[in-house]
């Protein structure tokens, strides 16, 4: 910690916007700081070697090296400040070789090092130019060697087994602490980007999971709208023909029709809180109302609501109870807007002058209202459809009736919520369909 910021202590605040900048500053700053231990180092080499050039140029090394990082405050590019760092070292290289034998001295191979440190230090660019002026300077050595010219060997060379095993192994030392440092800042950064990459993919999938939602929300309202248009209809429309009658007929009591219209008003309002209710399905969970109902009688009242819709088209309407007065345990009004809307597509998709056939079948533990009527029918290749939102068929309403092709999703959203089946039943004769509502049978009503 200490080590880092005495490192960002040469660096200037503007370099610390620029990630890439910063990065090259302080890997440049480390290497500035390793350098002038190692020329130090060097200084009293070239003193026991008494090699007098070689004292003034690594004292000249140590200077620049630790100059240079200051330099990092001011407005100059780290990637030329970089190449500064090397000229000094190169050139510290170049004229102790040619002063102490050339192709012969000990110091020969750390030419090598300058492309190395070029390219870890600075850049790939940095490193192929370094590179060419180092090769360049190993060729003319190389053919001054050749050629028999002797170059001047300063230092004493008495000692010079001793100068081979304290340079050589330097070289490879300098080498390996700037690449582990260069390979330590480039983990450090591989880290840091990996740690910022675990980040931005929390905060999509925080992001996606919102976005889910709140498509969930949008698409949980506008089906609740729906359901209101779909499914008030029917109450307003019994109202609407109720008063209209009450105008209409003087032999009927108006205090029948006054109840009517307040049932149907109840049902409304009683249809609206339930339905406001339904994102709780998902949420939290809806607390159903379970109770024991009869099954006949609860189709009776439905029938009663429809009785309108179903006279204007002259359709009769049969109930054949097979199972006996049988009692459900059930949520009484879903369970009347599950058989309202298959009673009333029934009615719809019916010819005129026809019959619907409720029939009440006592299949094992389980009681079935099957809704028989005389329309259409559903063709087989679009029986896939059924049951889905806004699915709309190619059978039509025979009267010109509205259709949204939303009715048999409710149904089958309302017969969940009770725990009931519903399905489709092709007919043997293929005219007409039925649909069947499966229900959970408790034991035979006692009245």
């Amino acid at each position: 910690m200490k080590i880092a910021k005495l490192v960002d202590y040469f660096i200037g605040e503007w370099r610390f916007q620029d990630i890439k900048e910063l990065r090259r500053s302080r890997l440049l700053v480390r290497a500035c700081l390793l350098t002038s231990l190692f020329s130090n180092s060097y200084i009293w080499f070239s003193v026991f070697y008494e090699f007098e050039k070689g004292v003034y140029l690594m004292i000249s090394n140590v200077v620049g090296f630790l100059l240079l990082p200051f330099f990092l405050k001011t407005r100059i590019p780290a990637l030329y400040l970089g190449n500064v760092f090397i000229f000094i070292g190169s050139f510290a290289v170049i004229v102790l070789a040619i002063y102490s034998g050339g192709v012969f001295s000990a110091i020969y191979p750390w030419i090598i090092a300058t492309p190395v440190l070029a390219l870890l230090v600075v850049n790939r660019l940095s490193g192929i130019i370094w590179g060419g002026i180092a090769f360049l300077t190993m060729i003319i050595l190389g053919i001054f060697a050749l050629n028999g010219i002797e170059l001047p060997i300063e230092y004493n060379q008495s000692l010079k087994t001793e100068l081979y095993i304290s340079v050589i192994p330097g070289l490879l030392l300098i080498i390996l602490f700037i690449s582990f440092v260069f390979e330590n800042m480039q983990r450090k950064a591989l880290e840091e980007v990996e740690s910022k990459n675990i980040i931005l993919n929390r905060q999509k999938e925080t992001i996606i999971q919102q976005s889910s939602e709140l498509e969930k929300l949008v698409n949980e309202k506008d089906t609740i709208i729906r359901i209101l248009a779909h499914d008030l209809r029917s109450p307003l429309n019994n109202i609407l023909g109720l008063t209209n009658l009450l105008k209409t007929d003087q032999n009927t009591p108006s205090e029948r029709y006054i109840d009517l219209i307040l049932e149907s008003t109840v049902n409304a309002q009683d249809l609206i809180d339930k339905v406001l209710k339904m994102d709780a399905i998902e949420q939290k969970g809806l607390e159903i109302k379970w109770e024991t109902t009869n099954l006949q009688a609860t189709i009776e009242h439905v029938l009663g609501r429809i009785k309108e819709q179903a006279e204007k088209k002259r359709i009769n309407i049969r109930i054949n109870d097979q199972a006996d007065n049988a009692l459900v345990k059930t949520d009484d009004t879903y369970l009347k807007l599950v058989l309202e809307n298959l009673l009333s597509n029934a009615i719809k998709f019916s010819l005129p002058d026809t019959t619907v056939m409720v029939d009440i079948l006592k299949m094992d533990a389980q009681l079935q209202v099957k809704i028989i009527d005389n329309g259409q029918g559903i063709r087989p290749e679009e029986e896939g459809k059924l049951f889905k939102k806004f699915s709309k068929l190619t059978s039509r309403p025979t009267a010109g009736e509205t259709s949204t092709g939303l009715g048999l999703s409710l149904v089958k959203r309302y017969a969940e919520l009770i725990e009931a089946d519903v399905w489709y039943e092709p007919n043997k004769t293929g005219n007409g369909a039925t649909f069947v509502v499966g229900l959970k049978s408790l034991e035979k009503s006692m009245v």
